[in-house]
């Protein structure tokens, strides 16, 4: 079980500062519980042709909302803590700002694979009550050969 780390960094994926400005969870296997380690079993079930999920979630993130679209920031995930120096996907942070149900300001940006790592996936940001970041971040990870799709050409109906 691979945990990837995760950070907002200043800059962009093309420009980014390898400093961060602000760690988030790292990235676990989804139903993996972080605080608990009996790991139980996970049940797999319908087609396998995407690759593993990895999900965190990391509320009151000790950065300003206002401060994080005033500059360039973006969000990166690093390959484990043995690599640290290995971003495998990473997302500009910016876009379009919109309110839920509680007047909440939330933004959702797409994670895109660094190099060929193969994963992707989307982060989901809003201000917390505090004008803090909360973060949950989804990645996907490459199928195995195992469980690739099928090379599959559609046929045209007449």
């Amino acid at each position: 079980m691979t945990a990837h780390p995760a950070h907002i960094h200043l800059g962009t994926c093309a420009d980014l500062d390898p400093n961060p400005v602000a760690p988030l969870q790292s990235l676990l296997p989804i139903g993996v519980n972080p605080d608990d380690d009996d790991v139980q079993t996970q049940e797999t079930l319908g087609v396998l042709t995407v690759g593993p999920v990895a999900y965190s979630e990391t509320d009151d993130v000790d950065f300003d909302w206002d401060a994080m679209l005033e500059t360039s920031h973006a969000l990166a995930v690093h390959e484990s803590d043995e690599n640290i120096q290995n971003y495998i996907a990473c997302g500009d942070i910016g876009g379009v700002v919109f309110s839920d149900d509680d007047d909440e300001r939330n933004l959702v940006i797409g994670l895109h694979p660094v190099g060929e790592s193969g994963f992707s996936g989307i982060a989901f940001l809003s201000k917390d009550d505090d004008g803090d970041v909360d973060v949950e971040v989804y990645l996907v990870g490459a199928p195995s050969d195992a469980n690739a799709a099928p090379d599959v050409s559609a046929t045209p109906a007449n």
